[in-house]
């Protein structure tokens, strides 16, 4: 049964998971723009280039939280749709189903998460890197595997959720952004939005992995 839920996500999210591939062979490739040989180069010359490639670097958290929210979504998509009267329909447990559905869109994450380690490496061999420059193509595309995989579940499992949840996720977001303009409009110096954006992008909040360096190439 898994075949076949794998083959349907497949048909569903086919098109966004081969446009985030792309996007992610493509990405480590952009860090080599001036390519060709760095050894022996002038150190300001080093220099832009590895801040360069460090600023590209920046897009790849962003790229592991669209794939995640993409396919945290869109596995459920037609079951909403349909308002799981075809799930209900199976011979299969609860559990056993959303089970299938994890596994497999876990399954397609690891698309661009290839295309990503394969562009990483061809960004290395392409450059022949001066002394004190290392590539970090592996412990890149490990980093990047992880952090869409948490991104993924977290949207897998608000996707999930009953009407209720997702509306009491919805109101308090909405209470967040109430309470700062309630604190703008009394005058009081403050904010809650950088507070809880800090709780959850800082260890240990799930978001922790996507804050940081993400240099494929640094000394």
């Amino acid at each position: 049964m898994y075949r076949q839920v794998l083959h349907a996500q497949w048909l569903a999210l086919r098109l966004p998971v081969v446009l985030l591939a792309v996007l992610a062979f493509a990405v480590p490739l952009l860090t080599v723009t001036y390519g060709g040989s760095l050894e022996g180069a002038p150190t300001g010359r080093v220099a832009e280039w590895l801040f360069a490639a460090q600023q590209i670097g920046v897009l790849i958290p962003g790229l592991a939280l669209l794939l995640g929210l993409l396919l945290g979504i869109g596995v459920w998509a037609h079951d909403h749709a349909g308002k799981h009267v075809y799930a209900l329909s199976l011979p299969v447990s609860r559990e056993r189903y959303v089970w299938l559905h994890f596994t497999a869109g876990a399954a397609l994450l690891l698309v661009p998460v290839v295309a990503l380690g394969i562009g990483a490496l061809i960004a290395v061999f392409s450059v022949t890197l001066p002394s004190g420059i290392h590539a970090y193509p592996l412990q890149l595309t490990a980093r990047f595997l992880l952090a869409s995989l948490i991104c993924y579940s977290i949207f897998f499992a608000i996707s999930i959720s009953t009407k209720r949840a997702a509306l009491a996720i919805l109101g308090i977001i909405c209470g967040i952004l109430l309470a700062d303009l309630v604190l703008s409009v009394v005058g009081v110096s403050g904010s809650v939005t950088p507070t809880v954006f800090m709780w959850l992008t800082n260890w240990p909040g799930p978001l922790s992995i996507l804050i940081g360096r993400w240099a494929l190439f640094d000394v």
